[in-house]
C-alpha cells in the first residue's frame, strides 16, 4: 500500500487512491443497506434507478470529502480538526444532495428515511475505515525499505520529500556515499551507512527493496557493477531525478547536467490537437464563469468603489506567451498609492497595502474574476504558469536563463505551481516555483488542466494561499 504511481500525466499516491476506491464502495453499500432496512419487505431493490441514486449519493459525499481536504493524507489533523472537517463534509453534502433531490424529484429522490439512514451508515463506515487506515499507516504495516545513493542536494531533497510524506510507506534505511568524511554522519535525518562497495551487503542486512540513485555528478562516483548486482537480485533501482519528480511534482533544475538532459527527456511535446482543445476549454469555461459570477462581480465592484478611493479595476502589464506584453485586469485590492514611487514590489503576507474589501476579494479569489476577460482575448489560459511583471521576468531571467522557457505557453489564471506551492514573494521563491512550471510544461495535457482546476476549486473553498 506504499508509493506513488503515474496516470494521465499526474502522479497519484496509492493510499489516497485506495481511500477513494474503498470509500466509494462503502458509501454505495451504505445506501443500498439503508434502502434494504427501510423497505425490507420489498425484495427487488437492486434496480437501475437505485444504483443511480446510490452513485449520486456516493459521488457527492466523496466530492465533499475532497473539497474539505480529507484526501490530502499529508496533512496531520488532530481529533478536533478532523471532527470539524467531517462535520463540514456532512453538512455540505446534505445541502448539495437535497438541492439535487429538489431539482430532480422523480429521478434521484430516495426519501427522507433512506437518506438519513444512508448518511448515518456512510459516515459511520467512513470514520471506522479512516481509523483502520490511520493505524495501518502509523504502524507502517506496509512499508518499502530503501537506500539513497549520494550526498548532494538532490539526494537530500529526495530524503526530505520522503520524510514529509510518511503516509507513502517509504522507509529510508540510510545514505550511501564514498566520501570517507561522511561515514556515520546524519545528512538529513538518516545517516550515511556505507559506501558503494557495501551495497550488496546492506541489501542483505536490511532487506532493501529500492535503491534511489540521487548523485547528480557521477563521474567516477558510481559503481555500476554493485548497482547491477543489486538489481539482478530483485532490488528496484530508480533514477533520482525521476523519484524527485514523482514525490514533489517538480523537475529538478539545480544542475547544468540535468538541464541539458531535459533536451533528450520525454515530455515537453504537445500536439496541436491538445492546444486546440485547451483553447476550447478556456473559451467555454471563461464564458460560463463570467455568466455565473456576474452578480458577485457587480457586488464586488460596488464594494471596491465604496471601500477606498480609486478605480474599480486594476490594470497592470504582464508578460505573456513568447514574451508578449499584455494588460492584466483585476478588481483593485490595494490602495491607489500602493506603488506611488513607481517601484515594482512583490506582494507579501498580510501586505499593509491591501484594503479591507481587497483582503476579502483575495481570500475568495474574486479579485481575479476580470482575468476571464484576458482568457477570452487570448492573453491568458485558465491553466498555465503565473503571469509576471516585465521587471520581475527580466530580473529572474538574469539569475536563471531557464526562466524564460516558461513563456512558451500562455500564462494561467491558475496553474500547477500556484496550487502546489505558496505565493512567491521573493526572487528565490519564484525560481523555486520554476521547477513546478517545468513539471507542467513537461506533462501538459487536458486531464492535467482539469485536475488543476479541481484542486484550485478546493483551494478557493478553503480560502487558502492568497495574499
Amino acid at each position: 500500500m506504499s508509493g506513488v504511481y503515474r496516470l494521465f500525466s499526474r502522479y497519484w499516491t496509492v493510499p489516497a487512491t485506495l481511500c477513494v476506491v474503498v470509500e466509494l464502495v462503502l458509501t454505495v453499500g451504505a445506501f443500498h443497506l439503508a434502502y434494504a432496512l427501510r423497505f425490507w419487505h420489498e425484495p427487488a431493490f437492486f434496480t437501475s434507478r437505485l444504483w443511480l441514486r446510490a452513485g449520486v449519493f456516493a459521488l457527492v459525499l466523496l466530492a465533499c470529502f475532497y473539497f474539505n481536504g480529507l484526501y490530502d493524507l499529508r496533512e496531520r489533523r488532530n481529533l478536533r480538526h478532523w471532527v470539524i472537517a467531517v462535520s463540514r463534509t456532512v453538512v455540505s453534502a446534505s445541502v448539495v444532495l437535497w438541492a439535487l433531490y429538489y431539482a430532480t424529484y422523480n429521478v434521484l429522490t430516495p426519501g427522507r428515511g433512506v437518506f438519513l439512514i444512508a448518511l448515518v451508515l456512510a459516515v459511520a463506515m467512513l470514520v471506522a475505515w479512516r481509523v483502520i487506515l490511520a493505524q495501518v499507516l502509523l504502524r507502517r504495516l506496509f512499508r518499502e525499505r530503501l537506500i539513497i545513493v549520494g550526498d548532494d542536494d538532490l539526494s537530500r531533497d529526495i530524503a526530505r520529500a520522503i520524510l514529509r510524506q510518511k503516509h507513502l510507506g517509504y522507509e529510508i534505511v540510510g545514505f550511501v556515499s564514498d566520501d570517507p568524511s561522511l561515514q556515520g554522519v546524519s545528512l538529513v535525518n538518516p545517516r550515511v551507512i556505507g559506501s558503494m562497495a557495501d551495497l550488496p551487503a546492506l541489501n542483505l542486512r536490511y532487506g532493501i527493496q529500492r535503491i534511489i540513485v540521487g548523485q547528480v555528478d557521477r563521474r567516477g562516483k558510481l559503481d555500476m557493477d554493485q548497482l547491477l548486482l543489486c538489481k539482478t537480485s530483485g532490488v528496484q533501482v530508480e533514477e533520482g531525478v525521476d523519484c524527485y519528480e514523482r514525490l514533489t511534482g517538480r523537475v529538478f533544475l539545480r544542475s547544468c547536467r540535468l538541464k541539458s538532459a531535459l533536451v533528450f527527456s520525454k515530455g515537453f511535446v504537445v500536439s496541436a490537437t491538445i492546444l486546440r482543445l485547451k483553447r476550447l476549454l478556456d473559451v467555454t469555461a471563461a464564458l460560463v464563469g463570467l455568466t455565473a459570477v456576474l452578480p458577485l462581480a457587480v457586488l464586488a465592484a460596488v464594494a471596491v468603489r465604496l471601500d477606498s478611493p480609486g478605480p474599480i479595476f486594476f490594470r497592470q502589464q504582464r508578460v505573456g506567451r513568447h514574451g508578449r506584453i499584455f494588460n492584466l485586469w483585476k478588481f483593485r485590492s490595494m490602495r491607489e498609492d500602493a506603488e506611488s514611487d513607481g517601484q515594482a514590489r512583490w506582494a507579501t503576507r498580510d501586505d499593509p497595502r491591501v484594503t479591507r474589501v481587497g483582503r476579502v476579494l483575495r481570500k475568495t479569489r474574486l479579485d481575479e474574476v476580470p482575468q476571464l476577460w484576458n482568457v477570452l482575448r487570448g492573453d491568458m489560459s485558465l491553466v498555465g504558469p503565473r503571469p509576471e511583471r516585465p521587471e520581475f521576468v527580466d530580473e529572474l531571467t538574469r539569475l536563471d536563463p531557464m526562466y524564460r522557457q516558461r513563456l512558451v505557453v500562455r500564462p494561467g489564471v491558475t496553474g500547477w505551481a500556484q496550487i502546489q506551492a505558496p505565493y512567491a514573494a521573493t526572487v528565490k521563491e519564484s525560481l523555486e516555483k520554476l521547477e513546478y512550471d517545468f513539471y507542467y510544461l513537461r506533462n501538459l495535457s487536458i486531464f492535467l488542466d482539469l485536475s488543476i482546476l479541481a484542486s484550485t476549486a478546493r483551494t478557493v473553498v478553503a480560502a487558502r494561499g492568497a495574499r
